[in-house]
């Protein structure tokens, strides 16, 4: 397994009805908070990253992520994960976006997702942190 960072010059390369169909799956679940439009703008613009999960020459899954500037931190986010044998293969995962976040000089990677990652975040030994809610006003 290997993980590639996709510059914002290349995305236009990598961005197959296969990348864009795990993206969407989970673009579906925010509540209208990004399209899969939006996605791919930022994408293009440098705001978000893309890194694609490889098993030989194989896409095998995507992640993006994007650098969330709070007023005391920065923090790498994980925004959308997709694909195949993604849990499978998540402490290969988690470790090197460890190294990817120490190299940016982060101190902190967060994730939001569905009830279903705590399950396995617990396995990977990590602490749920905060609990959201959201609140439709205009549904």
């Amino acid at each position: 397994m290997e993980i590639k960072q996709i510059s914002q010059e290349c995305i236009d390369i990598f961005w197959t009805p296969q990348v864009k169909g795990w993206i969407q799956k989970v673009v579906e679940q925010t509540g209208g908070r990004h399209t899969l439009q939006t996605t791919y703008r930022l994408l293009k613009e440098g705001v978000m990253t893309m890194f694609l999960i490889l098993h030989g020459k194989k896409i095998s899954g995507v992640v993006v992520t994007q650098v969330m500037q709070y007023p005391a931190k920065k923090t790498l986010a994980f925004l959308f994960i997709g694909g195949e044998k993604i849990v499978k293969h998540l402490k290969k995962v988690e470790n090197f976006f460890i190294e990817y976040a120490r190299k940016k000089q982060l101190d902190t990677i967060e994730c939001f997702g569905r009830k279903g990652w705590i399950k396995v975040l617990k396995q990977q030994k990590q602490k749920m942190k905060l609990t959201g809610y959201a609140y439709e006003i205009f549904a």
